[in-house]
């Protein structure tokens, strides 16, 4: 699907800012603009905020919402995503997904990898952003509160797919997710550092000793959890690959 270059006047990101600008500049690096351009699908895609700036990247962009009447794109429509979580497009339709403030939102991950692989070509990337409850903000948080980073409590009966972060995973539970859906993470970065992390920096020693005397650093999940990303960032953002069908017959 082609779409017009400029996408009607700039919508405003409803994720805080910077976080489409460190998405964008990651998707760069893994799946750069090319001819043809390559085919990516905003997963989630709100307003369209990022789709419009996909677009304007270069970047042939469908978009897909559970709401998508709430998408204001100009010259774009925007596909329904049922309540199961099932995407309306084809097996391998797309070089790369890119879901951005999503992941904390919803339940039920596994199907949600596993669609993405299914959409995915051989070899495509998805990229996806969330909230960091492994830095040292949100640690600090959790002891004397109960509560990570930019999760809250609950109302009981309440569903607010839009407004409520209900999903508070760490790096390690997102391989292990994506993993199964024979998706391969390649790279976990953050937009930004946190001063209000970064003021922990002295624990830094402290942490890495714990962490090899417990675990011995003996998964790469290990190292994660506790790599600079996620101890002083303020989101995460994890790329991850389509497992080729000569990887996953090995």
């Amino acid at each position: 699907m082609q779409v017009r270059k400029d996408a009607g006047p700039e919508l405003k990101p409803m994720a805080v800012p910077g976080a489409h600008e460190a998405v964008l500049r990651e998707l760069e690096l893994v799946c750069p603009v090319g001819q043809p351009p390559s085919t990516v699908l905003d997963f989630g895609a709100g307003r369209g905020a990022l789709t419009q700036k996909l677009v304007r990247s270069g970047y042939n962009t469908l978009a897909c919402d559970l709401f998508p009447e709430q998408f204001a794109v100009e010259g774009m429509d925007c596909q329904k995503v049922d309540a199961g979580g099932r995407l309306p497009y084809e097996d391998c339709s797309f070089d790369a997904v890119v879901a951005v403030e999503l992941l904390e939102h919803i339940e039920g991950h596994d199907p949600f990898f596993r669609e993405i692989a299914r959409v995915l070509r051989p070899g495509g990337k998805v990229l996806f952003s969330t909230p960091n409850i492994l830095s040292f903000k949100s640690r600090w948080l959790f002891f004397w509160t109960g509560y990570f980073y930019s999760f809250g409590p609950l109302k009981a009966g309440l569903r607010d797919p839009v407004a409520q972060h209900i999903s508070p995973f760490t790096i390690d539970r997102y391989l292990w997710c994506m993993s199964l859906a024979g998706l391969n993470v390649e790279r976990v970065t953050t937009d930004k550092y946190q001063s209000t992390s970064l003021f922990f920096s002295p624990l830094l020693p402290l942490v890495k000793i714990a962490t090899w005397m417990r675990f011995r650093n003996r998964d790469r999940s290990v190292q994660l959890q506790n790599s600079s990303a996620t101890l002083f960032g303020r989101k995460i953002l994890v790329t991850a690959s389509k497992k080729s069908p000569a990887v996953e017959s090995r």
